[in-house]
């Protein structure tokens, strides 16, 4: 035989509950609180004569931002149940997170007369899920750090030789794509070997490092990229720069290297510092490739050390040449 539960039982029940517990009342705009649970002033520090006719957002103060509570809202308007996250505050102030769950209470006619929250604790829950973030975020803080040394040279910051070859290759599809010229220098610091015998190995890597900002400045726009190749050897690749302008580029950059020598010599002694440039500027088609772009930069750096070095030597055309061969 069916019993029915006393409302006694459901009294104590309630009582008993480890989550705090609200019934509020669905009739009126400001739904007013008509009960509290033991468990709501322990977790809230408020004593139920406290709250008795209240709004519930007096949990909020002036926390009132929050997507949580637009959830809350619209739940009452609709007279819907719903669960949410909100920041609420207790009696001495302190912040603690509440899970709210809100559900309607209906009458025997289907009618919504009262609402009945349930407020759970989960400060702990969201702090741990904070910290677990917090540490995601610096484990890929130094993942990215880890993959941009692995990209970079440790002397001159610049990129390392295997980062140049990959962005070459991106470049020159690009450039074909495009249809947009292209223009790759290599540059040498002559007669390093002499200067690192003469002034010492860290005054060597001091000049690769000036040189090397040097090279940065002059190669600045933000498709440039500018990477140590090995040594005292250096490429700068610039997208959309035509012969004309890569020269005009690579003797700005010579010039530069002239000041910065001077610079050298006022301040410690005789530290004669100049560069060659060998240049080669293509407009990609099927008939080369990037790897004949780099050739030829090369083989032109090699003309400018043999014509006295402290220059600029551009190649021909890698149209024309391929046209002869």
């Amino acid at each position: 035989m069916k019993r029915d539960v006393s409302t006694e039982l459901l009294r104590r029940a309630m009582s008993a509950a480890n989550e705090g517990l609200v019934i509020a009342e669905a009739g009126t705009p400001d739904h007013p609180i008509i009960y509290v649970n033991p468990a709501f002033e322990r977790l809230t520090g408020y004593r139920t004569e406290e709250v008795l006719g209240r709004n519930c957002r007096f949990l909020q103060r002036n926390d009132t931002r929050q997507a949580g509570l637009d959830h809350l809202r619209e739940a009452l308007r609709a007279s819907t149940g719903c669960l949410a996250m909100v920041r609420n505050y207790r009696k001495d102030g302190s912040m603690f997170w509440n899970q709210v769950g809100l559900a309607p209470m209906l009458d025997a006619s289907g009618r919504v007369t009262h609402f009945l929250g349930t407020l759970t604790d989960v400060t702990e829950r969201v702090r741990s899920e904070h910290r677990l973030l917090e540490k995601q975020r610096q484990l890929e803080k130094s993942k990215r750090t880890l993959e941009g040394l692995a990209l970079k040279d440790g002397l001159t910051g610049l990129y390392n030789r295997r980062h140049l070859s990959e962005q070459l290759a991106r470049e020159w599809n690009r450039a074909r794509r495009d249809q947009l010229p292209l223009s790759l220098f290599m540059i040498d610091i002559d007669h390093f070997k002499r200067f690192n015998d003469t002034y010492g190995h860290l005054a060597g890597d001091q000049c690769i490092r000036l040189v090397a900002d040097t090279v940065r400045r002059c190669f600045a726009r933000g498709s440039d990229l500018v990477a140590r190749y090995g040594g005292e050897e250096f490429v700068a690749l610039a997208a959309g720069v035509e012969r004309r302008q890569a020269r005009e580029r690579a003797e700005l950059l010579r010039e530069a290297i002239h000041e910065l020598a001077g610079e050298r010599q006022g301040r410690a002694g005789p530290h004669p510092v100049t560069v060659s440039v060998g240049l080669a500027t293509a407009t990609p088609d099927e008939r080369i490739s990037a790897e004949d772009l780099l050739d030829a930069a090369d083989r032109a750096l090699y003309q400018a050390k043999r014509q006295g070095r402290d220059r600029v030597v551009h190649a021909a055309s890698l149209r024309a040449l391929a046209t002869a061969a």
